[in-house]
């Protein structure tokens, strides 16, 4: 019997996060909160411009290339600085709206699902990538894995200019100002 390698498990989970990821975006971010129209949102887009710019090398970077020696370390630093990312966008949110159950629950399930991926990544690096030679060089993943990412990237990137513009458009017009909260936040 073939063992599974822990990057295609990584492929699989990073599909999972964009699925949930684009739940929150569509439901809780476009749907419900209407973000991109918010005055007091400038803070939490900016942050969610830089999550989708890491999202889109991560995945088509995973997609695409095999991260040899310390590019894989690399690698993992920016997947572990997206969570850094992700903390300060938690922390935003709570000071300024309150959180539906529904996003709550969808948080916890993006932060286990990022504690899976990143750990299967470390263990294709520690365990098959570590002792290559240093080089960033073409993978053979399963083709449909790989353009389902690719299709993935494509879109936080999309997003990344989107949240990016509409913060930008906040910060020019003065309405990203420290301590703005939305009519329903908790304090």
């Amino acid at each position: 019997m073939d063992t599974i390698e822990p990057i295609r498990v990584v492929l699989v989970l990073l599909l999972a996060h964009a699925g949930l990821g684009a739940f929150d975006t569509f439901v809780n971010h476009e749907w419900r909160e209407r973000l991109p129209a918010q005055p007091w949102a400038g803070a939490e887009l900016t942050t969610h411009a830089a999550r989708s710019l890491m999202f889109a090398i991560i995945f088509a970077g995973v997609a695409w290339l095999e991260w040899h020696g310390a590019w894989g370390w690399a690698m993992l630093g920016l997947m572990a600085a997206e969570v850094g990312v992700t903390l300060a966008d938690s922390v935003i949110e709570d000071r300024t709206r309150r959180l539906s159950p529904v996003e709550r629950i969808n948080h916890m399930l993006l932060a286990l699902n990022t504690g899976a991926y990143m750990a299967f990544f470390a263990l294709q690096v520690a365990a098959r990538w570590q002792a290559l030679p240093d080089g960033v060089v073409p993978a053979r993943h399963p083709p449909l894995l790989a353009w389902l990412l690719t299709a993935c990237a494509a879109a936080v990137l999309v997003w990344t200019v989107r949240d990016g513009i509409a913060a930008r458009r906040r910060a020019r017009h003065g309405l990203a100002g420290a301590g703005a909260t939305a009519p329903h936040a908790a304090h």
